[in-house]
């Protein structure tokens, strides 16, 4: 299960009053009341991920293969229930065109946020070190959150941030394991305001952030950063299971990252 709250409490950063104020009126004014857990009937579209893999199979040869990354060093983090092996397709081809790349240290990504961000926040300052400046980040689902949330307090190791299918607010109150949560006794409202709490300090190198309205399991509202001042929203058609084997995706990670191929 994602214990965001232990995520919360972690955090030992000490906002600024110069910030803007984050509560429920500003989340109000900013988001409105249109954001709802992902339609039960978006999961008949996750059948399609293994035509995607075969796409992306049938295309491999042809992807680009310039020298974009140089060596640049790019941390690789999961989604919720998978292992480092579900971000194999993308480490296989960020290596392919020049980058460094590299699984986090945590094996399993079992939901644990309170037990998985300091070892993330470990991972970034070794690799950071060892490369003598920052990194960049790449996390799938929650994977994306968790380098959003460790990069909020090692602002200065890591340079750009990309996420596929993040929630950036809300916890998992927007997400198809809200269920879940409700059956524990957790106040996701509560949360939800704890979360949005976390923006007063905000993410300052560059965010790009992948979506979809095909996404069966996290809110594509729920993706969309209306807080940070330096992200870019990319919209996507693969849905959440296929975005780490979708060609789609592969051709925009050199931009994403920061690397164009043109």
């Amino acid at each position: 299960m994602w214990d965001y709250t232990e995520c919360l409490m972690f955090s030992g950063v000490v906002t600024s009053g110069t910030h803007t104020r984050m509560n429920k009126a500003e989340f109000q004014k900013r988001y409105g009341s249109q954001i709802r857990k992902p339609k039960l009937s978006l999961l008949l579209g996750e059948v399609a991920a293994p035509l995607e893999a075969m796409k992306l199979a049938a295309s491999w040869s042809f992807l680009n293969r310039k020298d974009v990354g140089q060596g640049q060093t790019v941390l690789l983090l999961p989604g919720f229930g998978t292992y480092p092996s579900s971000m194999g397709v993308l480490k296989r081809y960020l290596d392919s065109i020049g980058y460094k790349t590299h699984h986090w240290s945590a094996g399993f990504n079992s939901g644990d946020v309170g037990k998985l961000l300091p070892q993330v926040l470990d991972d970034i300052k070794r690799l950071s070190s060892e490369t003598e400046g920052p990194i960049k980040l790449l996390g799938w689902s929650l994977g994306g959150y968790l380098a959003r949330e460790a990069a909020r307090e090692v602002q200065q190791s890591v340079s750009r941030i990309v996420t596929l299918g993040s929630p950036v607010i809300g916890g998992p109150k927007y997400t198809a394991v809200k269920p879940l949560y409700d059956m524990r006794g957790t106040d996701v409202d509560s949360v939800e305001n704890s979360t949005l709490k976390r923006f007063e300090n905000p993410i300052v190198c560059p965010i790009v952030a992948l979506y979809s309205k095909k996404d069966s399991i996290v809110s594509w509202q729920a993706c969309i950063d209306r807080f940070s001042p330096n992200v870019e929203h990319i919209e996507i058609k693969s849905t959440h299971l296929s975005m780490g084997i979708s060609k789609e995706v592969i051709e925009l990670l050199p931009y994403a990252m920061g690397t164009p191929l043109r």
